[in-house]
Formats: C-alpha cells, sequence, structure tokens
C-alpha cells in the first residue's frame, strides 16, 4: 500500500525542483589563482573588418530595391566601403591580457577589456560558455586552504548568471533590449 504523505512529499519535491530558476545553459567552473603578469596587446581584427564590410554591402543592396541593377550595384559597393570602415573602427583599440597562476596547479591567460586587475590580484576565473575574471578574498589564493564548499558554490552561481547575462545581451533584439542587457552584464560579470 502507498503512503500517502510520500506521494505528497514527493510530488511537493518535484514541483520546487520544476520550478527552479536556471541561470545558464551549461555549469560554469570556478578556478582560483594569482594574477602573475599584466600586458596591454592589439584587438584582434580579424573578422570585424570582413563583417563590416558584408553587412554594409547587404544594407546598400537592400536600399536599392526597385533601383536599376548598376545603381544596385553603386549601392552595395557603398554600403560595404562603408560596412568595412566602421568594423575597422569598432575593431580598434588595446585589450588587456592577464596570466594568472592557478592555485591547483597551471596557468591560464584571459584577455579582457577592462584592465582594473593587477599584478598580485586574488582572483576567480570563470570558464564554460563564457569566460570572465573578478577578484575575490586573498584567503582563496592560499595553497592547501580548505575553502568552505558554500562560498565556492556561490561563485559558480554568480559566473552562471554572468555568462546568462552575456547570453542575453547576444541574443537581445533591439536598442531597449540591448542597453538592458549591457547593464544586467555589468552588474553581474563585474568584481
Amino acid at each position: 500500500m502507498i503512503d500517502k504523505k510520500v506521494v505528497i512529499f514527493t510530488s511537493y519535491c518535484l514541483t520546487g525542483m520544476a520550478t527552479a530558476p536556471v541561470y545558464g545553459a551549461e555549469m560554469m567552473a570556478v578556478a582560483y589563482g594569482t594574477i602573475a603578469e599584466v600586458a596591454q596587446q592589439q584587438k584582434d581584427t580579424s573578422g570585424a573588418q570582413k563583417g563590416g564590410a558584408v553587412l554594409g554591402g547587404l544594407v546598400g543592396l537592400y536600399s536599392g530595391k526597385g533601383k536599376s541593377k548598376s545603381n544596385k550595384a553603386l549601392r552595395g559597393l557603398g554600403g560595404a566601403a562603408l560596412g568595412s570602415t566602421a568594423g575597422r573602427a569598432a575593431s580598434q583599440g588595446t585589450v588587456m591580457s592577464y596570466t594568472v597562476n592557478l592555485v591547483d596547479g597551471g596557468t591560464v591567460r584571459m584577455v579582457m577589456d577592462n584592465n582594473g586587475f593587477t599584478r598580485g590580484d586574488c582572483v576567480a576565473v570563470e570558464r564554460g560558455g563564457t569566460s570572465n575574471m573578478r577578484r575575490v578574498s586573498d584567503a582563496f589564493c592560499r595553497p592547501k586552504t580548505e575553502i568552505p564548499q558554500q562560498y565556492r558554490q556561490e561563485h559558480v552561481l554568480e559566473a552562471t548568471e554572468c555568462a546568462a547575462a552575456k547570453q542575453e545581451l547576444l541574443n537581445a533584439a533591439d536598442e531597449a533590449a540591448v542597453r538592458i542587457a549591457g547593464l544586467k552584464m555589468e552588474i553581474l560579470c563585474e568584481d
């Protein structure tokens, strides 16, 4: 015979599990380490100029809709030139490169737009679908220190929320959504 209390409890647990929030498509891994090197480097411009040219060309062709073939061609070429210039401008500049000596051994190199980190900072390196880095207490970078599991779990949750915010920004469909997602990412991903 089935006990009603067990059925009700099981049903309650399953309902709670189904409604629990899911913050990202995949779980993030968090490792701790100390920044050993800080360097500045040029942004990778390998695809920005070509992507801008293709997008500009398509916009130019679309703007020539209903016009003569030569007009469409000129608009397409003009759009490609403008798109290429815009892509080049967007990809110029520098980023910061950080080499992190991980507590558990090994090193990892993180390239980020912000440059607020300095040599000697203890950081949490978040990796999964996306990557991020944030400052944490020096206690996390001491070798052979037992950090309570609840703090590690909190860092994984923060990393997962950050990754979800980055994905939301990538999926934004209009300017308002981009602005909101950008603010959300800034809040959830910075230390």
